[in-house]
């Protein structure tokens, strides 16, 4: 079976669509049965397009198996399904030809009169406005196109499928197959870099496109205003129509009111001008609006008619793009969604939503592949300047593996160099979605950005917001940068002091049945939080006047885990009992050295535990053994799921002043942290080697991002100063790792609780 074989009748021959309910093929499935195919497809879910591509005599299954190949004699797919999917090989192995969605659809447009819709950016909603527009003008158009309208219909349609039908489609170029293209008309709306994980260059890039061009057959509709989308158009040998905003334009706006909801002007075409009126907000969507006239007079019909048919034609965005998804009228909340990935398209959308004059505009942005992250990383900044904040989610991979200078810590370093928008680092969409629960107010607009499962958080907000929309903020939230010695961190819902283990056991037990998050904090020597807002309560240990440290034995201590390690190793050195000397100058309480086996210099607080008093998250009390705590290396294990209260600990007897000699001792080979904003060692070291010695090989001194910096005299000590914010933090540990491991292959683990990398790579 050839390619070309789609431009003509399927003859009743039997073709497989992988991922058939996405959009763009569910609407290539409908036109292949259109031509005389019969159709099959899969999907993981069949809850889009199933019951409309059913009616159409498709034949829809929910799941993939290789077993769907067995009587087909051709097979489809898109990039996201990678070579070595067991659907994909079975077909192989069966000697099935297996094309790309954008090589069929290319044949498909190629043997009609074919509309193909190109660029950069803006090609769904100029195919929609371009396909509503002909069904306006009664042309009774075809179309497939990468996203949908209600007023349009199905992802694809019209007659049968004839030599002369119109059919519009998104032509899409990320994997070369635009170049596959022989349309009637081709639409050049812009050509800006992007998709470098498939072309050489940036000349690679336009070649595609130039090749389109030279195999376009009636005329070719670019944008005037993109010098480059210009050059390009000229490439081929057929007329070409200009539309924009310039005075060369062939069809040009003019006298322009861009609103929040409405946006007017007056199409200006042969010296005459016709106004026309856009039930939609955006300069961007009057470019769109003018390509579509523009082929729709090229296909015979008079401006004026084209004119008054773009208000009907154009009344709304196809979905994710700008879509409202909640809007609470009476306090001013709105979320948008839009599917915006590239600097111009998230500038153009953050324009949008400043129209309509929120009093916070908070942008939710993912970016879309490591590739184009590394490629536009410093263009992405400038184009949220409108915004009042910016948070960043992890990378979306969309099957690309982690690059160099490619991940959500580069990008985010990049937003803090060039300093222009308060951005912060989240790790994962339930972050994000706590943080706007708690802290979202009157007048707040929020738009969520990216092409990836970013979606899922807009949908989450609209299932939650829609009914009850969110309380107004805590009116005095806990600041937890006072709860880590980096002095940064969000905020907490409350905190609560507790010196009583029955009060503690309560709490806990409450805390459970209530699924109510906590976390327990002590002085903050070993802890990180979250610019983000945590939705908890913040439990802290406290001490009581007595008894805090007592003896139970000659040699034996009983010392409660709110107690400070310094005031224990006083304690200690005034009763002349030795063992803890290795103790001395790590800050944090008791408590903080039992969950993490603190120590130092050949020594750890784990080898002199008797046992431990602790409470599980259920609050019932229990007593561990040294044998059964879990000792390791940096680690307790039995303490990862309880709450310690007090230990006993076992010494020896010596005099005050012999202690007071091993502590200065020990205190001298320290490293130098006084007077820094620090939390100490950010790695644990890996099995038989240093992480310090990695990560200085790996050129981390001196690292910085915004006000963290990685100190020049040890590359595992990270410190801030003023201004510095977690997310700082955060994403400078991020790009530590990613250091040592590129050169080494070796991943560190992180020492400081909290600073969990989870959703980043």
């Amino acid at each position: 079976m050839e390619l070309c074989d789609f431009s003509t009748s399927g003859q009743n021959r039997q073709i497989h669509l992988m991922g058939i309910c996405g959009v763009g093929m569910a609407g290539l499935a409908y036109l292949l049965a259109k031509r005389g195919w019969r159709v099959s497809g899969c999907d993981a879910s069949t809850e889009a397009w199933t019951q409309a591509l059913r009616a159409a005599g498709v034949s829809v299954t929910e799941g993939h198996s290789p077993d769907h190949v067995q009587t087909c004699s051709g097979m489809v797919v898109t990039t996201a399904v990678a070579p070595d999917h067991p659907e994909r090989r079975a077909a192989k192995a069966a000697g099935i030809p297996v094309f790309r969605r954008g090589e069929v659809l290319a044949t498909l447009l190629s043997g009609l009169r074919g509309i193909a819709v190109c660029g950069t950016h803006g090609k769904t909603t100029t195919a929609c406005f371009t396909a509503r527009l002909l069904q306006e003008l009664d042309d009774d158009p075809a179309w497939c196109i990468g996203g949908a309208t209600r007023r349009l219909g199905f992802v694809a349609g019209g007659p049968a499928l004839s030599s002369d039908t119109l059919l519009v489609a998104e032509a899409d170029e990320s994997d070369g197959t635009l170049a596959s293209y022989h349309p009637a008309i081709l639409v050049l709306n812009n050509l800006d870099i992007d998709h470098l994980e498939h072309f050489r260059d940036v000349e690679d890039l336009h070649a595609c496109f130039k090749r389109a061009v030279t195999q376009t057959r009636e005329a070719v509709v670019a944008c005037r205003d993109h010098p480059v989308a210009w050059k390009v158009a000229q490439s081929g040998t057929v007329p070409v129509i200009g539309f924009g905003f310039s005075s060369e334009a062939d069809f040009r706006a003019d006298d322009v009111d861009c609103r929040a909801t409405l946006t007017a002007f007056n199409l200006v075409y042969q010296g005459n001008k016709y106004p026309v009126y856009l039930p939609v907000a955006g300069r961007h969507n009057i470019l769109n609006a003018l390509a579509a006239a523009a082929v729709a007079v090229r296909l015979g019909h008079s401006v004026e008619k084209v004119a008054q048919a773009l208000t009907a034609a154009c009344v709304e965005l196809p979905g994710r793009r700008f879509e409202v998804m909640v809007d609470v009228p009476d306090r001013h909340i709105r979320v948008i969604a839009d599917y915006a990935h590239h600097p111009v398209e998230l500038r153009k959308a953050v324009e949008m939503a400043r129209l309509s004059e929120p009093a916070r505009l908070r942008v939710i942005f993912q970016p879309h592949r490591y590739t184009r992250t590394r490629a536009l990383r410093d263009e992405f900044p400038s184009a949220f300047e409108a915004a009042d904040e910016v948070i960043l989610l992890p990378v979306y991979a969309a099957s690309e593996a982690p690059i160099p200078g490619g991940g959500i810590a580069d990008l985010y370093a990049a937003f803090r160099a060039a300093g222009r928008t308060p951005t912060l680092l989240a790790r994962s969409i339930e972050e994000v979605e706590n943080h706007l629960n708690a802290t979202t107010r009157s007048g707040d607009t929020v738009l969520i950005a990216g092409a990836g499962d970013v979606i899922a958080l807009a949908r989450r907000l609209q299932a939650s917001w829609s009914k009850m929309p969110p309380p107004p903020p805590a009116a005095t939230p806990v600041p937890l940068s006072r709860y880590s010695l980096f002095g940064v961190g969000g905020n907490a819902l409350m905190r609560l002091e507790v010196n009583h283990i029955r009060t503690l056991a309560g709490l806990l037990e409450g805390f459970e049945q209530d699924r109510f998050p906590y976390r327990l904090v002590g002085m903050g020597a070993n802890s990180w939080f979250s610019d983000l807002f945590f939705p908890g309560t913040i439990l802290q240990l406290v001490p009581p006047e007595n008894g805090a440290i007592r003896r139970v034995g000659e040699t034996e201590v009983e010392v409660l885990a709110a107690v400070k390690g310094m005031t224990l190793l006083a304690w200690l050195e005034a009763e002349g009992l030795s063992g803890l000397e290795c103790m001395d100058s790590i800050p944090g309480t008791v408590g903080g050295w039992l969950a993490m086996n603190a120590g130092a210099h050949g020594g750890c607080i784990g080898d002199h535990v008797v046992s431990i008093r602790c409470l599980n998250h259920e609050g019932k009390d229990d007593t561990l053994i040294n044998r059964s705590c879990g000792f390791g290396y940096r680690t307790c294990e039995a303490l990862r799921d309880r709450v310690a209260f007090s230990c006993r600990l076992a010494l020896s007897q010596a005099t005050p002043e012999a202690v007071r000699g091993k502590r200065l001792a020990i205190r001298a080979k320290r490293i130098p942290l006084a007077g820094l904003r620090t939390c100490g060692s950010v790695f644990r070291n890996p099995p038989g080697d240093s992480a310090g010695r990695l990560l200085d090989e790996a050129g981390c001194k001196g690292l910085r991002v915004g006000g963290a910096f990685v100190t020049d005299f040890h590359a595992n000590v990270i410190a801030t100063e003023t201004g510095a914010n977690a997310s700082d933090v955060l994403a400078l540990a991020n790009l530590m790792r990613d250091r040592v491991k590129a050169r080494t292959g070796i991943e560190l683990v992180p020492e400081i609780r909290g600073l969990d990398f989870q959703g980043m790579v």
